[in-house]
């Protein structure tokens, strides 16, 4: 089939739902093998090992027969119609399969096949010509490079992960998963299956030259089997849709957990050449996210854990973290770890005391609890089993100052008894309990137990602790806001960098407060803006190619009086001159401030994301402290108070060191200011930074500016 007779569909174009696709009623294995050295043998023992109730087309253009069932020269000797078609072909074989798939009106083609996009230019193009190819006779194709989807409601077994080959059933439940990474994906079931997780469907999207992992969140968001989504990204695609998405699940009230690459810029080249993906700028995706009340994870196995968590239904209430162990020793080890991870050990109510005080001894009834220290000839509780162990684990976690909890497995004699307690008291209580296995091999009863209650456990408290921050630290999503009416720009403000004047005027026209200042063209100009304004100034050079005025010797403090403003100016012009700039276009004079404290704030525009708004340690800890904090364009009060909130810096503005206090409520209503006129600019903005911000007390002024507009 010619690519140039595309013009107008040849065959009719069956367009199956991302639903049809993953509950097909008939599937074709396209390279299957009787030989499990080959990746069309693994997938058909496994098709055949987890059978769904459809019919099943093994085809090999060789065989009559494989493992026992009828084989197929080709897809168009397939008896009936076909649903799904799983290539396992190689590579220069590919195009040929959809060909085939096109001709025997096939829903949709899988392309387990790896060597295209991935590897580069020329690959891209093939997988292009295979995109247009089945778009014109109607077929969706997932992949290439990829490994296959699992439906476990569905019985469904359509991936060559090896993890298919030892386990008894499909591991049913209500987590789902979309990944970019297949061999990621097999690594989640794999340990599912270790610690009592289920999925509903579980797909790796591999290159995403047609269908992408946006379709599959939109799928898993309206799957009635899917509680909780997983999701691991290298690369945005679609950024638009994939944020509309991710308000759509927060309406739902459907979690999304995301474990993403690309933080790093080592991780973003690992990414883009690992699945042809552009890994986005992380601040932004992460921020994103954060407005949505996405719960972001390091790796996929903190995800699955936390996913496991939410599907239980817990929800951390705060970052309070209550530490439970059998050992003194490493309770208190974990208790100095919070910190680090942005937790805090919580103290307990003097009620909650008092309901331990028959379990535990005076001197150790505020947290962590060391079991060791337990009363076991306590009267039980007939609604919490184990005894001791469930009342003092029940009681802690009830308290309101206590938003979760991590229980620390030693190798404490009757440990099983430990966990029958721990399974109960975490049953009873709406907030995550997160079981540590620390005891090798003589943990295995207590895993088991674990395993069985789908509680899942961690290997390491380090583990632990990050997986309670993701859970503790997510902030609630919030409501759409209204749409942002248009914000007209300052007349006479031209395309490109723009002069801090300029940059001012813009500022002014938001609402933001500056320095006193007026633009003087010459140095007597300069004199006279200088009286006007009263005692010592600052004066800067003013020219559109200059975009660092310090870096040139553009900036003078300080400056009193008439001869020393002459004095600066000429010396800025020589300084301009020797840097290559001939003329200046004059000289700003503005008023000299004593500020508690500086920031920056500033507008960026992400390619992916659109208008974000900037705040963090200003002035010269800019670079060294790289302390910033973003947020997409428009932003509400409340975010802005949190953006505030999460600046490493934020003692700096609360009175560090007998400074006077900032009022953060002035500096969160500059950023939202700042928010409006980003997102009423239209995309005008390219970016736009303020730095510094002063802070003195309730009163904030931008003493520097400069913008570039589209």
């Amino acid at each position: 089939m010619n690519l140039s007779d595309m013009s107008t569909p040849r065959y009719p174009q069956a367009n199956q739902s991302v639903r049809q696709i993953l509950h097909p009623a008939s599937v074709a294995i396209v390279g299957a093998s009787d030989s499990e050295a080959k990746w069309g043998g693994r997938l058909l023992r496994y098709m055949l090992k987890h059978r769904h109730d459809g019919a099943l087309y093994p085809i090999n253009a060789r065989a009559t027969e494989l493992l026992g069932q009828k084989a197929y020269a080709s897809l168009l000797d397939c008896p009936g119609p076909v649903d799904l078609a799983i290539l396992l072909v190689p590579r220069e074989h590919v195009r040929a399969a959809i060909e085939d798939c096109v001709k025997k009106q096939v829903g949709c083609a899988l392309c387990i096949t790896a060597g295209f996009a991935e590897t580069g230019p020329e690959g891209r193009a093939d997988e292009e010509e295979l995109v247009a190819l089945a778009r014109a006779g109607g077929v969706r194709l997932i992949g290439p490079n990829c490994m296959g989807l699992m439906n476990a409601h569905h019985n469904l077994c359509a991936t060559t992960g090896v993890v298919m080959g030892s386990v008894p059933r499909l591991p049913a439940g209500g987590i789902g998963l979309a990944s970019q990474s297949g061999a990621l994906m097999g690594a989640m079931i794999s340990r599912g299956v270790d610690v009592g997780a289920g999925f509903s469907s579980t797909i790796s999207v591999g290159n995403q030259a047609d269908l992408d992992l946006n379709d599959f969140l939109e799928y898993l968001i309206d799957d009635p089997m899917t509680e909780v989504i997983c999701l691991y990204m290298e690369g945005v695609k679609d950024a638009g849709r994939f944020t509309a998405l991710l308000a759509r699940a927060a309406a739902a009230g459907k979690p999304v957990c995301i474990a993403k690459s690309g933080r790093s810029e080592a991780g973003a080249k690992a990414a883009a050449s690992h699945t042809a993906s552009l890994a986005g700028a992380w601040p932004a995706f992460e921020a994103i996210c954060r407005r949505w009340g996405v719960y972001l994870f390091e790796t996929i196995y903190d995800l699955l854990q936390g996913a496991q968590l939410l599907q239980r239904g817990k929800r951390a209430t705060s970052t309070r973290v209550a530490v439970f162990s059998g050992s003194g020793g490493g309770g208190a080890l974990l208790a100095d770890a919070l910190e680090a991870h942005g937790l805090d050990l919580p103290h307990l109510s003097s009620d909650t005391e008092a309901a331990v005080a028959n379990v535990l001894p005076a001197t150790h009834r505020q947290l962590p609890f060391d079991f060791g220290m337990l009363n076991h000839n306590t009267p039980a509780d007939p609604e919490v089993a184990g005894g001791s162990v469930g009342i003092a684990l029940d009681r802690a976690m009830a308290d309101p100052a206590v938003g979760a909890g991590i229980l620390l497995l030693t190798t404490q004699p009757g440990q099983e008894r430990v966990v029958e307690a721990a399974i109960s008291a975490a049953d009873r209580n709406g907030k995550p309990l997160l079981f540590v296995q620390g005891a090798g091999d003589h943990g295995d009863v207590a895993r088991r137990m674990l395993r069985e209650a789908g509680h899942g456990y961690l290997d390491s408290p380090h583990d632990a602790l990050k997986v309670a921050a993701a859970l503790t630290q997510r902030e609630q999503p919030e409501p759409l806001p209204a749409p942002t009416p248009r914000h007209p720009l300052p007349d006479g403000l031209a395309s490109g960098f723009l002069t801090e004047p300029d940059a001012r005027r813009l500022l002014e026209s938001a609402g933001i407060p500056t320095t006193r200042w007026r633009l003087a063209l010459d140095a007597d100009a300069a004199v006279a803006a200088a009286r006007e304004i009263g005692g010592a100034v600052a004066i800067k050079a003013v020219s559109a190619a200059i975009v660092h005025k310090s870096d040139v010797g553009g900036v003078r403090l300080g400056v009193s009086g008439d001869a020393a403003v002459r004095q600066a100016c000429e010396g800025i012009a020589a300084a301009a001159r020797a840097a290559g700039v001939p003329a200046l276009d004059g000289f700003l004079v503005t008023e000299m401030w004593r500020a508690d404290a500086e920031l920056i704030l500033g507008i960026q525009h992400d390619p992916d994301f659109g208008p974000m708004v900037m705040v963090g340690a200003g002035g010269v800890l800019v670079e060294l402290m790289k302390d910033v904090q973003l947020a997409p364009a428009p932003l509400s009060h409340a975010t802005a108070r949190r953006m505030l909130a999460r600046l490493r810096s934020l003692p700096l503005l609360t009175g560090f060191r007998g400074r006077a206090p900032a009022d953060l409520d002035t500096i969160a209503d500059v950023l939202v200011r700042l928010g409006t006129l980003a997102a009423g600019a239209q995309g005008q903005i390219r970016e736009l930074d303020i730095n510094p911000l002063f802070v003195a007390g309730n009163r904030v002024v931008a003493a520097d500016a400069r913008a570039t507009l589209a």
